[in-house]
């Protein structure tokens, strides 16, 4: 299962990859702007029953851990400063 800091470090990751896309980037409404970007691309993601090899051999379970995992990223996102 992927812990935490992984989940925080993937919601960075999300948010500093759109950042650049946006003029004017460095204020921060721009930032909050690119967190809603990377929370509709968490939607996307939720909503395609993604699979990360976890701790398991089974399918359901890997969708699971996926799941919760991405759900601990846009918890991450959310919370963003």
């Amino acid at each position: 299962m992927k812990t935490t800091k992984e989940a925080k470090n993937k919601a960075k990751e999300m948010i500093w990859d759109v950042l650049p896309l946006i003029k004017g980037w460095e204020s921060p409404e721009k930032t909050e702007q690119a967190k809603k970007i990377a929370l509709k691309s968490i939607e996307q993601i939720l909503m395609s029953n993604p699979t990360i090899k976890g701790s398991s051999d089974d399918l359901i379970t890997m969708i699971v851990q996926t799941k919760a995992f991405y759900y601990m990223v846009k918890y991450e996102i959310e919370n963003f400063n």
